[in-house]
């Protein structure tokens, strides 16, 4: 407790148990909900590796600022995007936990529970509380686990979005058949995650210290003390050009929004053999420094010896770090990272420990090995595979390929890493493919699935193919299409029946569609008037569902034709046809390849 001229501010060490258990309110004066799923992901990714390395280690993620309101709700000043992300973690663990059939009775009393409005009486109450313009509403519909609602705009939409990506984080790293581990996880959340809240008893005084917090000095940055003992090992002439590199360093990483840790450790792993204390490949952020200076480890890095070499190293990488992740190569776009970028979303980086140790291939050599890791990580994904295990390989795999020159050699990795990695996962890739839906895998990477079949049968029908973007499939003049009506009328339900909405979210009810003709459509007539619309569709895959041309025989045509199917009426039998043919076709998309095999075709 800290008193000033008998003005007093409250300082509360908070875990989510005890945050949870005060009513929170995001005025109208503030700004509203602007976290992407990068920032998302990020603090989900960031959680989940504190809780792999320690369970039973706390994770400090900052503070809040809030003043406490009349009616006894702290009024978030500073603070509500992180608070908000949290509530949303806790409404999607309820959704999980319903799912797997875990009770759920602690987490609904986190998201609603009894207080006594100003007339004294017992009234139900959701503990977070958005005032701002056309969201007020929408955490209310995402705690009851309702479908999410029709045009959603601006931050509801972001705020339903950030909801589906925790879902799909939650659902993508814990197995229904293995229910403690997410309980685990909540227990972590609820009991280690720590921030502090600055309480005061006037607004005026909150809306003073959350100016304070954020004119004031940033703090250490993390690679401060690599920087310290970088600059040990030159002399004290030699400081000015030696911190004008490391600022280039910096730069890169701050323009970028790159963390400064994790870029170390990827850099670590994709350049030296890296041994933790756990006997793996993996090393933590918290035992980087330790790592480094380690006889053995600066011996490797050679920064005593050669300080601006290694640091001129740490920049090189660096720079092509933010390239790989923007889905460029030193030359510019690059087709396979562009796809990674697609399918992983805006927080995977885990595939940038094999680029950077592979980053000296030459360009064929590099774009074909990017290929094969698009391949890789979309079978992690689908059978889902914990990210943890990504690293772990990668980081593993690592050292091999930093020492890959020839064609040869690299067909030897792919087949003796990537190739074992991807047929132990088959059996399992077919059962998840086939109930691929809209609960399991995050929007984008439902059209990421369904652009790069369309893609494979558009390039198949012109006999072309050269690998191509896909960002002429996914752009805002293309919509993600339910065939079967994702809002039907009453008598479409009732002839569907009680699977309605357990189907309607699957791949195989699922196309793209131009906007201008998913205009036109609407919920009319149902089938008999879409399947007219369809055949208007440049998408082959699209107007293959109405109608097949036939073009000569044995054209590129035919022989695609052969692998689709026109429809005549839809319903759940039909759904189950369309989404095997869509496995069908992704056999032939998505496969371990060779650059031999390749050439002498």
């Amino acid at each position: 407790m800290a008193e000033n001229n008998n003005i007093q501010i409250q300082f509360d060490y908070l875990d989510l148990e005890k945050c949870f258990k005060n009513f929170y309110v995001v005025p109208d004066y503030q700004r509203e909900y602007v976290w992407e799923e990068r920032q998302v992901n990020q603090l989900l990714s960031d959680v989940y590796d504190e809780f792999d390395n320690n369970h039973n280690k706390e994770y400090f993620i900052g503070s809040t600022v809030v003043f406490k309101d009349d009616n006894g709700s702290y009024e978030l000043i500073d603070g509500q995007q992180r608070t908000t992300t949290l509530f949303l973690i806790i409404c999607a663990l309820k959704k999980v936990y319903t799912r797997y059939n875990l009770e759920t009775d602690t987490l609904d009393r986190m998201i609603k529970d009894k207080t006594v409005n100003a007339l004294g009486d017992s009234i139900d109450k959701y503990k977070l509380e958005l005032q701002y313009k056309d969201s007020s509403n929408i955490l209310n519909i995402i705690s009851s686990l309702s479908e999410r609602p029709a045009n959603l705009k601006g931050s509801a939409e972001r705020l339903y979005n950030a909801y589906e990506n925790i879902v799909a984080f939650l659902t993508q790293n814990f197995r229904e058949d293995k229910p403690n581990q997410l309980k685990g996880f909540f227990v972590y959340l609820y009991r280690k995650l720590k921030f502090i809240q600055i309480e005061t008893p006037e607004i005026n005084d909150a809306l003073k210290i959350f100016e304070t917090i954020n004119e004031r000095g940033i703090g250490l940055n993390p690679m401060d003390l690599l920087k310290n003992l970088i600059f040990r090992q030159v002399d004290r002439k030699e400081f000015t050009k030696l911190n004008t590199k490391w600022q280039q360093l910096v730069s890169i990483l701050d323009k970028n929004n790159e963390k400064p840790l994790r870029f170390l450790r990827y850099f670590i792993m994709a350049n030296y053999n890296v041994n933790s204390p756990k006997g793996d490949e993996i090393l933590r952020e918290d035992e980087i420094y330790k790592w480094i200076t380690k006889p053995e480890n600066a011996i490797q890095c050679n920064y005593e010896k050669e300080p601006f070499d290694f640091v001129a190293l740490l920049i090189e990488n660096a720079e092509i770090y933010v390239k790989y992740f923007k889905g460029e190569d030193q030359i510019g776009q690059n087709i396979f990272l562009n796809n990674i970028r697609k399918l992983g979303g805006g927080s995977f980086r885990q595939h940038l420990i094999l680029l950077l140790a592979g980053r000296k291939l030459p360009k064929p050599l590099f774009d074909h090995l990017a290929k094969q890791i698009e391949t890789l990580i979309f079978f992690y994904f689908i059978t889902r595979e914990p990210t943890k295990e990504f690293e772990r390989n990668f980081s593993k795999w690592a050292k091999n390929l930093k020492n890959i020159k020839t064609e040869e050699e690299l067909d030897h990795f792919i087949k003796n890493k990537f190739e074992p990695a991807v047929n132990e996962k088959k059996n399992s890739y077919k059962n998840s493919f086939l109930e691929l839906n809209q609960n399991s895998v995050q929007q984008y990477r439902m059209r990421y699935i369904l652009a790069k079949i369309a893609q494979y049968v558009d390039l198949q029908r012109l006999g072309s193919y050269n690998p191509q973007t896909l960002d002429s499939y996914i752009t805002t003049g293309i919509e993600l299409e339910h065939i079967l009506p994702y809002k039907p009328d009453i008598e479409l339900r009732e002839k569907i029946g009680e699977e309605y909405d357990e189907v309607k979210i699957k791949l195989g009810n699922l196309t793209l569609l131009e906007k201008s003709i998913n205009a036109s459509i609407g919920n009319k007539d149902f089938y008999n008037h879409k399947v007219s619309e369809y055949s208007k569709s440049a998408i082959y895959l699209t107007k293959s569902i109405s109608v097949l041309e036939n073009v000569g025989t044995n054209t590129a045509i035919t022989r695609i034709n052969q692998r689709l199917k026109t429809f005549s009426n839809w319903d759940i039998s039909t759904i189950a046809e369309r989404q095997e043919m869509l496995f069908d076709l992704s056999k032939s998309i998505w496969k371990v390849d060779y650059m031999n095999k390749l050439n002498n075709a």
